[in-house]
């Protein structure tokens, strides 16, 4: 569908007035602007107005801009395995790059350093990772865990996710990490930590945007792959990202962690050096 809106806007572009083309300009680097915000949102990111991307919309073949969500939505797939019928023929590098291109373009659009120092300030962070995307969960636990305490991964095994909410506040963050296909509960668990005060950031692929309407912060990492699989790369890079903010942010108190860390390991012989 990304493809799509792009061929559509160049079929257009001639046609356009200067103000429909700056909002096409910002469609056409990440079109996924037109699931995630507003056309009040858009008309201010590109400088226009709501009567401009209303007319962008309707002169892409869109009744209006809900219609584009729900097609955007639609476009990207139940999660279920497929492939492409010209997969083998398929750069997928090419593909990794605009995946990579448009989850960091997400990613800018929130407060960088400022989520690092919310992080790095929390009392607690929180990590949600269900279904597939557990393991990216895991990677960001275990990153944040070199440079603060009291990072924890929820569920632990063998427990429900009822136990490591129930003590959250406004003094908590939650990362909130779900890839399609979404574990059912993943939207009602966005809601139960912003209505605790939490302060929640959702890291998902654009099928789930929409499960994150509560979330303080959401970044969305494409997933598309021209092979059976999504691919996790983006979701991988972002939240290595993410990590590498905070032990910035951490300062000396950061730095001190991860030698005490070292030292642990050497005192245990943990771990081996290569």
């Amino acid at each position: 569908m990304s493809a799509d809106l792009r061929a559509r806007i160049a079929e257009l572009w001639d046609d356009l007035t200067p103000a429909e083309r700056r909002v096409a300009a910002l469609v056409r680097a990440d079109p996924d602007v037109l699931l995630l915000r507003t056309s009040a949102e858009t008309a201010t990111e590109s400088g226009t107005s709501k009567a401009t991307v209303s007319r962008l919309v309707r002169a892409l073949g869109f009744r209006d801009a809900g219609e584009v969500r729900e097609t955007l939505l639609a476009a990207r797939g139940t999660g279920l395995p497929w492939a492409a019928t010209r997969a083998a023929d398929a750069d997928e590098r090419a593909v990794e790059g605009r995946n990579l291109d448009t989850a960091f373009a997400s990613l800018a659009r929130v407060d960088r350093p400022d989520l690092a120092q919310r992080i790095v300030a929390a009392r607690r962070v929180t990590v949600i990772g269900l279904r597939n995307a557990h393991p990216i969960a895991l990677q960001l636990r275990a990153q944040l865990a070199q440079v603060r305490a009291d990072v924890r991964l929820a569920p632990a095994a063998g427990q429900s996710l009822g136990e490591e909410l129930a003590d959250l506040g406004p003094d908590d963050v939650v990362v909130v990490v779900t890839i399609r296909r979404h574990a059912a509960v993943v939207g009602r668990v966005v809601e139960r930590c912003a209505s605790a005060g939490a302060d929640v950031l959702v890291v998902t692929d654009p099928t789930g945007a929409v499960l994150a309407s509560s979330a303080r912060a959401v970044v969305v990492c494409p997933v598309d792959s021209p092979s059976a699989f999504d691919s996790l790369a983006a979701p991988a890079a972002v939240v290595a990202a993410i990590a590498n903010d905070v032990y910035e942010a951490s300062g000396a108190a950061g730095r001190a962690r991860v030698a005490a860390i070292a030292q642990t390991y050497d005192a245990l012989d943990e771990v081996v050096t290569p």
